[in-house]
């Protein structure tokens, strides 16, 4: 065991015992600053691994309210799969956040419903939950646009009309902020996800082409898609050249580091599509 290693156990104990003991004497500074070098700790250790769980749970013990140190916590549980405990824990971070109406750990919640538990009912309301307390109707999630991730999920629901303009609503009101929605490829992909399942085939393939001009990168997806359509319209020469050319960019595929993204394609899938026609 390294000296280091050694060191950060030994601060652990001390400080634990030293909050056990005389944490009714130290003031609130002294708890923050604490607790901040026990976060900080933490992050010399792989995430998921218990020791930097201890040093996060350290923190907290001086900080119970703390939101960030609690939804970082949440991180390590379900990247060592234990979702039931991870969410738990980010439960209480939204909750502290609510009491101080504030939206950031419930933006964080609605992208983990959506990507992480397909609770796509839950995801909506938190997305709602997060416009009525900013009293804006564009918000991030994680990264993302709120509206995004609740068009997703509305998609998911079969309600496609209601996602359609969801999306659309998102593009408009990055125009108002001097945004380009001409980069939101994953808006006009999903806008023609929604208007494949509703058959209107002319309106879906105008936005995978939107979409595949608006990404800054080649990705199968959108031809993938067209090729499908072009299949079901009984264009098999169109469907053949957009699946092969799915094929040709497949490794430059929709992909996320924690996220399997909806709709994203795979090799076979693209080879069955071709076998088929």
């Amino acid at each position: 065991m390294s000296v280091k290693y050694c060191f950060l156990l030994l601060t652990i104990l001390l400080t634990n015992c030293k909050q056990t003991n005389t944490s009714i004497n130290l003031t609130k500074e002294e708890k923050d600053s604490i607790a901040k070098k026990l976060d900080k700790y933490s992050t010399y250790f792989y995430q998921p691994s218990d020791i930097h769980r201890t040093y996060k749970d350290s923190a907290i013990m001086y900080t119970p309210a703390k939101v960030n140190y609690i939804q970082r916590l949440s991180y390590s549980y379900k990247k060592v799969g234990d979702h039931i405990k991870a969410m738990e824990i980010l439960n209480k971070a939204v909750n502290i956040d609510l009491k101080n109406n504030k939206p950031d750990a419930l933006q964080y919640r609605a992208w983990s419903l959506l990507y992480f538990y397909r609770d796509y009912i839950k995801t909506i309301k938190d997305v709602e939950l997060v416009e009525k307390i900013t009293k804006e109707p564009y918000n991030p999630c994680w990264g993302e646009p709120c509206g995004l991730i609740k068009g997703q999920a509305l998609y998911k629901l079969g309600k496609f009309d209601e996602a359609i303009q969801t999306f659309k609503r998102v593009n408009e009101e990055e125009e108002k902020l001097n945004l380009k929605p001409e980069g939101n490829h994953l808006i006009f992909f999903y806008i023609g996800r929604c208007y494949t399942e509703k058959k209107d085939y002319d309106k879906a393939i105008e936005n995978f082409i939107k979409a595949s001009k608006a990404s800054s990168d080649l990705f199968p997806e959108t031809d993938y898609q067209l090729g499908l359509i072009y299949k079901a319209m009984g264009n098999l020469k169109k469907a053949k050249e957009y699946l092969l050319r799915a094929q040709k960019i497949q490794d430059y595929k929709l992909q996320e580091p924690y996220i399997e993204r909806f709709d994203e394609v795979f090799p076979y899938m693209i080879k069955n599509a071709l076998d088929s026609l």
